[in-house]
């Protein structure tokens, strides 16, 4: 015969079988990688595409391209369907360019009410400030690193 307590814990295991998500980390990684893949696969159409239309360089060619993902991404958020399709199509969406440009919309867009400087601006630099900053940053430690290693060796 079951105790009291030991019925309540097989109620209790019940429940939480029935709430618990199983884990989807082998969909969830399949979906990001088709999902990455297809935009870096529309990349290099727009990359081919720019050079074609506009006579570019291939290194002038990369410029347009990563302007046309930001924009797409800005538009998509301020539309209310980039967090539809992150969610649906994972994280190969929020590839750093798409990803950035969607945290910095959405900031300054949740600010708005604030008025266009201190609500948007401020809030949209809160996030883009300490990217930049440690973007700048590192690339000077980098750099720095760079030039004391070449002047040791030669």
């Amino acid at each position: 015969m079951k105790t009291a307590e030991q019925i309540q814990k097989d109620r209790y295991e019940e429940r939480r079988k029935k709430i618990i998500i199983k884990p989807t980390w082998k969909r969830n990684a399949f979906t990001a990688f088709l999902t990455g893949g297809a935009l870096a696969a529309l990349a290099q159409l727009l990359f081919n595409q720019y050079i074609t239309w506009f006579q570019l360089t291939e290194r002038e060619a990369v410029n347009p391209v990563i302007s046309t993902f930001i924009l797409a991404a800005c538009l998509l958020t301020g539309a209310g369907f980039f967090d539809r399709l992150s969610e649906k199509w994972g994280a190969g969406v929020i590839v750093p360019i798409t990803g950035f440009a969607n945290s910095v919309t959405s900031s300054a867009m949740e600010a708005r009410a604030e008025g266009v400087v201190y609500g948007i601006t401020g809030n949209m630099f809160r996030i883009a400030g300490v990217v930049l900053v440690f973007g700048v940053a590192s690339a000077y430690l980098v750099s720095f690193i760079r030039v004391l290693v070449e002047m040791l060796i030669n």
